[in-house]
């Protein structure tokens, strides 16, 4: 049992740092025992791939210039997100830490109790979902975005997807990190993937139908109560105390050199992997 967790509530950040930030966490939680909370958001309209996914294949990089969109890769599996308006968490913790779930499913109920529970306060009637891994849809529709795939113990309001999360494992430490979006805006990601009208159209109808936005359930609610209520959930059904703590000056020193080299530009958003 670690003595307490951890709370970073961050700014908005670039592509770049908030994907190394959860990196240089997922590592921290490889080398000693901890629980990381991060709430975050982004300095401008971003696109997240899976890890699977090829950006040749997947962007219409004449829009992503145009509308001056940035991308990068997650460590986490999953579809294309796009980050305009929401709030991101992450939940890192080391393998074997008691109350986190030991298995991909365990740890993926932890975090939506978590979720649950904060956004219950901010006045969301939310459920995770019982649908097992949607793995047909996800093979037989490889376009389709983060937020048309269900999985089991995602957050959903009246069988509507609000929270969409993926989660990566490693022989020490867990990340799993989700989105959740304030307003439509994350509905536009269809616009800069490759895809010809008829299914660039069809995509955005049913994000309308899947999926609803914060704004959509509670539409006098503020980011910042928002964000308080997330952490207050995490604080409030995790099994140890939760001390929020921002980043040292010497963190963000180290993560900011990371995003900017160039071994991680090739590794995370280089358009030739």
């Amino acid at each position: 049992m670690i003595a307490s967790a951890r709370l970073i509530d961050d700014p908005p950040r670039s592509a770049a740092f908030n994907m190394a930030a959860d990196l240089h966490l997922l590592a921290l939680c490889e080398n000693r025992p901890a629980v990381v909370v991060r709430i975050y958001t982004w300095e401008r309209p971003s696109i997240t791939l899976g890890m699977a996914e090829k950006p040749g294949e997947t962007f219409d990089r004449a829009a992503l210039a145009r509308e001056k969109v940035e991308w990068i890769r997650r460590p986490t599996g999953g579809r294309s997100v796009l980050h305009d308006n929401d709030i991101t968490y992450s939940c890192t913790c080391s393998s074997g830490i008691g109350g986190m779930g030991a298995t991909l499913m365990e740890t993926y109920k932890v975090i939506s109790d978590c979720l649950i529970a904060g956004l219950t306060s901010a006045g969301v009637a939310c459920t995770a979902s019982d649908s097992p891994p949607d793995s047909h849809l996800s093979r037989s529709r490889a376009k389709l975005p983060c937020f048309l795939s269900r999985n089991r113990h995602e957050i959903m309001v009246s069988g509507r997807k609000l929270v969409g999360s993926a989660q990566k494992r490693t022989a020490g430490a867990v990340l799993q990190h989700g989105s959740i979006p304030l307003t439509p805006a994350f509905m536009r990601l269809p616009d800069f993937l490759q895809l010809d009208n008829g299914q660039r159209e069809t995509q955005k109808r049913l994000l309308a139908r899947k999926c609803v936005c914060m704004q959509e359930l509670v539409p006098d609610l503020d980011e910042r109560t928002l964000r308080d209520c997330l952490s207050t959930g995490f604080r409030d059904t995790l099994p140890f105390p939760m001390t929020q703590s921002p980043w040292t000056e010497a963190e963000i020193a180290v993560i900011t050199a990371v995003a900017q080299s160039e071994e991680f530009r090739k590794r995370w958003q280089s358009a030739d992997r």
